[in-house]
């Protein structure tokens, strides 16, 4: 078996919590008027219950505070991604260089949380802030460079959680970088940032299972606005860890692959060194 598909305990001693870190976070919620609703920019349909909105997440240095958009994400037919939850985070304003979290409850046994690294993409390439819905609409398939790992989270007999790695992909920059820079960023993504990621998210997997149900064997649906009706505790929980998974993964492929070739990725680099 593959170590890194092998399940391993998701928790990581002497590592802060993120009750912890959000000590050092202030969580701002702001209408996004970059990408609005055409709903409620519509004054003849204005709706406030149809605004979009962007989070900030502002530490004591005022250039890093990273953003976080609840988004939907459909593929290249318009075909939504069912079932999952999905946060767009920009490490800076308008970066180049973003990631997408994913994340989906099968059952209470299975957590998926998908990371999707666009290292070269804008936010603006991959949006469609035209379709009229209350969550900002995304189509990853417009990027130039998707990069991907994909982790499991479970809890175990002990009630310690446990995580894998399932899918690792870094081959749409292969063209970029030499072969020795691709095979050390994939061992990257897929033992320090999996372990990282799952450390993160397994203190939000109680969020997740607590509030959700399911439905006659059914995988349980997450609404569309589930996150903006979290109490502010677990809303920032949920949000800051999203956040920082983007951004390890972000600075990992930054520091080994992207480089110089576009220097935004240090931004998500300020603030993990400012977290971590």
């Amino acid at each position: 078996m593959n170590y890194s598909s092998a399940t391993k305990p998701a928790k990581i001693l002497n590592l802060e919590s993120l009750n912890d870190l959000n000590e050092r976070l202030y969580l701002t919620r702001s209408n996004d008027i970059l990408y609005p609703n055409p709903k409620s920019a519509d004054t003849k349909k204005n709706d406030p219950h149809a605004e979009r909105f962007i989070f900030n997440l502002q530490t004591s240095d005022i250039n890093v505070q990273p953003s976080i958009r609840l988004v939907n994400c459909v593929n290249r037919l318009g075909k939504r991604y069912n079932h999952y939850q999905c946060f767009v985070v920009e490490p800076k304003d308008q970066s180049t260089g973003i990631a997408v979290i994913m994340i989906k409850l099968d059952d209470p046994k299975a957590f998926y949380c998908n990371v999707r690294i666009l290292p070269l993409t804008t936010l603006s390439e991959i949006a469609s802030p035209e379709l009229d819905s209350k969550l900002l609409t995304i189509n990853l398939e417009k990027s130039k460079c998707i990069l991907k790992t994909d982790i499991t989270i479970t809890p175990s007999n002990t009630g310690e959680a446990q995580y894998s790695v399932h899918d690792v992909d870094v081959s749409a920059i292969s063209e970029l970088v030499s072969q020795d820079e691709i095979i050390e960023l994939k061992r990257e993504l897929e033992f320090q940032a999996s372990k990282l990621i799952a450390h993160y998210f397994q203190e939000i997997l109680s969020i997740i299972v607590h509030e959700t149900t399911p439905n006659n064997g059914t995988p349980p649906v997450i609404p569309d606005d589930y996150v903006l009706t979290l109490p502010p505790n677990q809303l920032k929980e949920m949000l800051s860890a999203s956040a920082i998974s983007a951004c390890i993964a972000l600075e990992i492929t930054g520091y080994n692959v992207v480089k110089e070739i576009n220097r935004d990725w240090r931004s998500a680099a300020a603030f993990i060194n400012y977290l971590l």
